[in-house]
């Protein structure tokens, strides 16, 4: 179920899962699997006019067997991750037995000694997880109303606890330097709607939920009667909920509603608690009218047995681990059934260090980082960068279908795109996790408290100007990602390494790699939604009415070729317009007035297509085109290349080829 495990899907797809279930895990021959620099040898006996991704991709996809303990691996970012992945285990180990030892340690990394060590502790989480399913109970059997229950929905997030309903800060559309307020609400565990629509899927369910509520002391009966309810619940919230494509467009969407309208249209949501550390001057986002309405519904009319039946399960089937492994291997079971999750599950120590890199990513990232990258030629890949930047530039310039003014708003924010290369150049860029105290004998406390401090932050953060060079994800990070709001492109250490990048390399071959990533993070920035947004981070059109039409004509025609392929079109339209523009403007970059010998362009376009070879679990698969705004790893590279003429005269395709579209239907966007 989606609160067991953490997708990394921001501008790539690596699937790691945790926790999952598993009697063992052949460590050391897994491991080995993974060199120090991978070989992607092409197939000789593929066409590549056929099919590039097999041309490229099948011999290294064939030549490796995906770990027990992963539900998908993409070498070009799994590799590197799992390289760093070993440092971090090896730093981790070493400063839990300094402080074991009573070595002196530096403040952040005596923290992080802490809170691993007691994630190693399987006896103190047995412990804390059969404390808290006693208290738990306690507390909801002690809530005589559904007005009382609320109370203590809201009360759960001050202490770091889940709810139905939380806040959270949004960048305001019309100031970046200022920050908005907007309420969530959630009833659903499973990743998506249609998970609740499949009988094979609710009956196993079912079984699971059945299973949560005898291991915590009901009845056989009652625990059926449980279940029903959390199906029931959850599954009538699915169906008010946005899907996944319809979810990604809200954020550029102006809503605003006063303090008093929000009290006044959702009595029962109880929202003073929030609203009283909201500043006056803040604006509040009415973000999923629908969610909210729905909930403020059922906290009213539905059975208080049955809210506490769904919040029971919502709230503790995330940490039923070493106190409760009936349940637990019945969970994972379900997620390897129907979510594409494991066979096994990975060692303690890795699955402790993962929650350090998840919970912690700046902390470790800056502790580690000057033992893994100690000479990273920055200036030569900032080079390559801005040799990116003015391709695209003028690719605009000479773009045939944008008005003058449109030329002008895309070159404006290619130019004034602030590049956030490397790693954080300050202290406050880093952005920290707020200084908590932790235990060695806490480590689900150790948890709640750093929630709750940083849900403390956020609403202090609402009175402060915000810092938009402030980076959201750690330099260790195998990951890259564009911010509209900033104008902002990020491109961690972590990534940059082949075959996405090395300094060895020639430069067309890295820009075939990394160039593309680049352009496509770029690329965002005038993409579908990212148009929407000015040089500056603020919501508003600068291009003409025709040219939005003709800007929306163009990416219809790139969902009906993702439809085609097998995607949600509409779902993955920012994602696949951000890696054609990638492609096209590294290739230029590469290759100035197309000038080039024919075999470094099927070196750009091979190395492009390297990047995502992979292989990954069918079930995972099922998952990510329901809910991934990414394509696949073949539709990242077949698709895309189907749009690029250089690739069909670099390989002789001709017309017929599989690789080849008819020039009409070739989408150009930029």
């Amino acid at each position: 179920m989606k609160k067991r495990f953490r997708q990394i899907t921001l501008s790539t797809m690596v699937g790691i899962c945790l926790p999952a279930f598993s009697a063992a895990h052949a460590e050391d021959k897994a491991i080995s699997a993974i060199p120090d620099r991978r070989e992607f040898p092409v197939s000789e006996a593929i066409n590549p006019c056929d099919n590039f991704y097999e041309y490229a991709c099948s011999k290294v996809n064939a030549s490796f067997k995906l770990r027990d303990d992963r539900s998908s691996h993409t070498f070009s970012f799994s590799d590197s991750h799992e390289r760093l992945l070993e440092k971090k285990k090896t730093y981790l180990k070493e400063i839990a037995e300094k402080k074991s030892a009573k070595q002196s340690l530096s403040p952040r990394s005596d923290s992080l000694a802490t809170v691993y060590s007691a994630c190693m502790n399987p006896d103190a989480h047995k412990s804390e997880e059969l404390a808290r399913v006693r208290s738990l109970k306690d507390e909801l059997a002690a809530i005589k109303t559904n007005a009382d229950f609320q109370k203590f929905l809201m009360r759960q997030n001050e202490i770091g606890r889940p709810s139905f309903i939380g806040g959270d800060s949004l960048v305001n559309l019309d100031n970046p330097e200022k920050l908005d307020f907007s309420i969530f609400a959630n009833m659903t565990t499973l990743p998506e709607r249609s998970y609740y629509l499949k009988k094979d899927v609710v009956k196993d369910y079912r079984s699971v939920l059945e299973l949560f509520f005898t291991s915590i002391g009901e009845s056989k009966d009652v625990a059926k009667k449980k279940a029903d309810a959390v199906i029931k619940h959850e599954t009538a919230f699915a169906k008010i909920d946005p899907l996944p494509a319809e979810a990604r467009e809200l954020y550029t969407k102006r809503t605003s509603i006063t303090k008093d309208k929000l009290l006044k249209t959702y009595p029962d949501l109880y929202l003073e608690p929030f609203l009283a550390k909201v500043p006056d001057d803040t604006l509040i986002r009415h973000m999923i009218p629908k969610s909210y309405a729905f909930l403020d519904k059922q906290l009213k009319t539905a059975k208080l047995d049955e809210l506490k039946a769904v919040y029971l399960f919502q709230a503790l089937n995330n940490l039923m681990d070493d106190a409760y492994p009936d349940f637990f291997k019945a969970s994972f079971e379900f997620e390897k059934k129907h979510l594409g999750g494991p066979d096994s599950r990975p060692s303690r120590d890795e699955r402790c260090t993962m929650m350090v890199m998840g919970r912690y990513e700046k902390e470790i990232d800056a502790e580690v980082l000057p033992l893994v990258f100690p000479n990273f030629p920055e200036e030569k890949f900032v080079a390559l960068a801005e040799s990116v930047r003015k391709s695209i530039i003028d690719g605009v310039k000479t773009n045939d279908w944008l008005s003058e003014d449109g030329k002008k708003g895309a070159i404006e924010k290619i130019q004034k795109a602030t590049l956030q290369l490397v790693k954080p150049k300050t202290e406050e860029d880093w952005y920290f996790n707020p200084e908590v105290q932790y235990a060695a004998d806490k480590p689900i406390e150790n948890s709640e408290k750093l929630s709750a401090a940083i849900h403390a932050r956020s609403f202090a953060e609402l009175k402060e100007k915000r810092n938009r060079m402030r980076w959201y994800m750690g330099p260790l990070t195998i990951n890259a990602y564009y911010s509209a709001e900033d104008n902002q492109f990020v491109m961690p250490v972590g990534i940059l390494q082949y075959p996405f990048y090395d300094p060895n390399l020639s430069e067309i071959t890295n820009l075939g790699a990394v160039g593309a990533v680049i352009g496509h993070e770029l690329g965002h920035g005038i993409d579908d939604q990212g148009a929407q947004m000015d040089a500056d981070g603020k919501l508003r059109q600068w291009m003409s009415d025709k040219d939005v039409k003709n800007f929306q004509s163009r990416g219809k025609k790139f969902i009906s070729q993702f439809d085609k392929a097998g995607h949600n079109g509409k779902l993955t339209l920012g994602e696949n317009i951000g890696d054609l523009t990638g492609v096209t403007f590294a290739y230029r970059a590469a290759f100035p007035e197309g000038k080039g010998t024919v075999q470094q362009k099927k070196d750009f376009f091979t190395q492009y297509a390297r990047v995502w070879c992979g292989v990954q679990r069918p079930k995972f698969t099922e998952q990510r085109l329901k809910t991934d705004p990414h394509s696949l790893g073949w539709a990242r590279v077949n698709e895309q290349v189907k749009n690029q003429p250089a690739f069909a005269e670099a390989f002789s395709c001709k017309k017929g080829d599989k690789m080849v579209l008819d020039p009409k239907d070739i989408v150009k966007i930029w």
